[in-house]
C-alpha cells in the first residue's frame, strides 16, 4: 500500500507532501490544476522514461520518493530478495532527475537499474489510463486475464512445460537432418580423409622415436667410419705398433754398440707399454650394432610422411589422431542418423500427443470460466450505463502456441440488434473505460498488485453512470487501494478518502497544491464540482458523503 508520496521542484509542483490511506481515495480539482502532474509522479516513482521537462524552471532537479507498506505483499518482497535489496516491511523508492533528463533510482537506500525499478513498480502498481485502454485493445492480453479468472495457472505451467519439450525435439529433429544432410555431401570427402588417417596409422610419439633412432644411427655409422680408420692406423701394415717395435729393436741394437743410446731405449720402454696397451684396446672396440641403410630409409620415409599429413592438416600428430577418430564417428553417425531421426520421430508423436491432451484441458478450463466471467462482467456493465450491453468471450481453435490451441478474443455488444464488436477496433473510449473498470471489479480478489489507478474512467459519463461507477470504485476498493482522478461528484462522494489538487499564481509562477481533505474540506469541495457554494449545495454534498 502506499502510504506516502513526497515531490520537490517536479512541473508544476514545488513542494508536496501527500498522505495516503487504504481504500478508496478520490483525486480531484478543477480542469488544469496539475491532477495528471501528480499521477506522473507514480509512474516516475515505477519506473517511467525521466525527461529534462518534468524539473521545475529554476530547480537543480526533480525529487519524487514514494513509501510503501508492503507487510502483506509477499510478491514485492521475493522481487526485492532477487534484486539483492533490503525487502524490510517498509520499502521507500527514489527518483531524483537532473536538468539535462538523467536520473537516479533508489530503493531502500540502494541504486537500481531502470529495467530493475519497473519490475518492481509492475508488482506495486496497476495503472488504467488512455494507454492501459490501448492495452485491452491488444487481444494477446485477453488470454491472460481469461487464464488468471480461470486459475489456471498450474495448468498453464503443464502446458509451458510441454510445450518447451515439444519445441526441443522439432529443433533437435532439424538439426539432425541438418547434419545430416550436411554429411551426406560431404561422405566421399570425409571417407577420403578417413582411409588416408586410418592407413598411416599414427601413433603418439612415433614422430620423436624415430627421429632418435635415425639421429642414434647417424652417430653410430660416423662411430663406425673413425675407429675403422684409427684401427687401420694402428694395426695395419706398418701401422703404428709394428713402427714402435721396429724403433725399439733399431735403438736397442744401437744401445748394444753404444751404451750412450740405453737411457733412450730405458725411456722409450716406459712410454711404449702403456702406449701399446691403449693400442691394443682401441683394436678391440667394436662399435654397437647399427641400423641398417633399408632402415634408416624407411624411418625417413615414415617421418617425411607425418611431416606431410601435419603439414596438410595443418595440426600436429595428437590433432591428427583426434581427426581420425572425429571422421569415424561422423561417418558412423551419418550410417546412425536415420535410427536416430526414427527415435526422434517417436518422442515427437508422443510430446505433441502430451501437449494436445493438455492443451484440450486448458480448452474446456477457458471456456467454462468465460461463461461465468462474460455474465459477471456483463453485470457490472449493465450497471454503468450500458443495461442492454452482452460482454462475451470469443475463443477460437488455433495452431498450437506457447499459450495453448485457443485464439481468445474479448468482445462486446454494446445494443441490442447491433452485434457483437471487438474490443481491438469497434467500442469507444468511454465504453472502453467501462469494460476496464468491470474487469477490474471481477477481477478484485485475484488480482495482486496492491495499488490500482484510474485515470479519468468516468470520462464522458454523468448523472445514474457516474453513481455505478462510484460505487464500482467503492467496492474494488475493499479488496485493493485505489485511486481515481475523476470530475464527478457521483464517484468523489463514495471515496472513503479525498485528495484536492489546486493551482495558483504567485509573483508571476504556477504553484500547485496537492491537499488531503477531512469531513468539511470534502463538503466544500463537493459543493465546487456541483457547480456552487450556496446552503443548499453543501447540504447536498453533506448529504452525498452520509450515503
Amino acid at each position: 500500500m502506499l502510504k506516502h508520496l513526497s515531490i520537490s521542484g517536479f512541473t508544476l509542483i514545488a513542494n508536496a507532501e501527500v498522505p495516503f490511506r487504504d481504500g478508496f481515495t478520490a483525486i480531484t480539482g478543477e480542469t488544469g490544476a496539475g491532477k495528471s502532474v501528480l499521477l506522473k509522479a507514480l509512474r516516475i516513482v515505477c519506473g517511467d522514461k525521466a525527461q529534462s521537462t518534468m524539473v521545475r524552471t529554476g530547480e537543480e532537479k526533480a525529487v519524487v520518493e514514494a513509501t510503501f507498506d508492503i507487510t502483506n505483499e509477499p510478491q514485492v518482497k521475493k522481487v526485492l530478495e532477487e534484486l539483492e535489496l533490503d525487502s524490510d516491511d517498509e520499502l521507500i523508492i527514489r527518483r531524483e532527475i537532473q536538468e539535462n533528463g538523467k536520473s537516479r533510482a533508489r530503493v531502500n537506500g540502494a541504486v537500481v537499474a531502470l529495467p530493475d525499478l519497473q519490475r518492481l513498480g509492475e508488482e506495486l502498481i496497476q495503472m488504467h489510463g488512455q494507454s492501459e485502454q490501448l492495452l485491452l485493445r491488444d487481444i494477446r492480453t485477453h488470454t491472460q486475464m481469461l487464464d488468471d479468472f480461470a486459475g489456471n495457472g498450474e495448468l498453464l505451467a503443464e502446458y509451458s512445460s510441454e510445450w518447451s519439450t515439444w519445441n526441443k525435439i522439432q529443433d533437435e529433429i532439424r538439426a539432425t537432418e541438418e547434419r545430416a544432410k550436411n554429411l551426406a555431401a560431404q561422405k566421399d570427402f570425409l571417407k577420403f580423409q578417413f582411409d588416408e588417417l586410418s592407413k598411416a596409422a599414427l601413433k603418439e610419439g612415433e614422430e620423436e622415436a624415430l627421429e632418435e633412432k635415425v639421429n642414434s644411427a647417424s652417430k653410430q655409422e660416423a662411430e663406425t667410419r673413425y675407429l675403422n680408420d684409427i684401427q687401420g692406423m694402428l694395426g695395419g701394415e706398418n701401422g703404428l705398433l709394428d713402427q714402435v717395435q721396429i724403433l725399439q729393436s733399431k735403438l736397442r741394437s744401437l744401445a748394444a754398440k753404444l751404451p750412450d743410446y740405453e737411457d733412450y731405449l730405458k725411456s722409450l720402454d716406459e712410454v711404449t707399454d702403456p702406449y701399446e696397451s691403449v693400442c691394443k684396446d682401441l683394436l678391440r672396440l667394436r662399435p654397437a650394432a647399427a641400423m641398417s641403410a633399408a632402415d634408416i630409409d624407411r624411418a625417413n620415409a615414415r617421418i617425411a610422411a607425418i611431416q606431410k599429413l601435419k603439414r596438410k592438416y595443418r595440426t600436429d600428430v595428437a590433432g591428427l589422431i583426434a581427426l581420425t577418430e572425429q571422421r569415424k564417428e561422423e561417418l558412423s553417425s551419418l550410417e546412425n542418423l536415420d535410427a536416430d531421426l526414427e527415435e526422434l520421430s517417436r518422442q515427437s508423436k508422443k510430446a505433441l500427443e502430451a501437449l494436445q491432451a493438455t492443451a484440450l484441458k486448458l480448452t474446456k478450463s477457458r471456456q467454462e470460466a468465460a461463461a461465468r466471467y462474460d455474465k459477471a462482467v456483463s453485470d457490472i456493465l449493465n450497471t454503468l450505463g450500458m443495461p442492454k450491453a452482452i460482454f462475451a468471450t470469443s475463443i477460437t481453435m488455433q495452431s498450437l502456441s506457447p499459450n495453448g490451441a485457443d485464439k481468445i478474443e474479448f468482445t462486446l455488444a454494446p445494443n441490442p440488434g447491433e452485434g457483437f464488436k471487438s474490443l481491438q477496433k469497434a467500442v469507444s473510449g468511454g465504453e472502453l473505460s467501462r469494460v476496464l473498470l468491470s474487469i477490474k471489479s471481477v477481477m478484485a480478489d485475484l488480482d495482486r498488485v496492491p495499488l490500482l489507478i484510474f485515470d479519468e474512467v468516468d470520462s464522458g459519463i454523468s448523472g445514474e453512470v457516474g453513481n455505478s461507477i462510484g460505487e464500482a470504485l467503492k467496492n474494488l476498493g475493499q479488496h485493493h487501494q485505489v485511486l481515481t482522478i475523476t470530475h464527478l461528484h457521483q464517484v468523489a462522494s463514495r471515496a472513503k478518502n479525498q485528495l484536492a489538487v489546486s493551482k495558483e499564481e504567485i509573483d508571476g509562477r504556477t504553484y500547485t497544491h496537492v491537499v488531503e481533505l477531512d469531513h468539511e474540506g470534502r463538503i466544500k469541495e463537493l459543493s465546487r464540482m456541483l457547480g456552487g457554494e450556496s446552503d443548499t449545495i453543501r447540504e447536498h454534498a453533506r448529504q452525498l458523503l452520509e450515503v
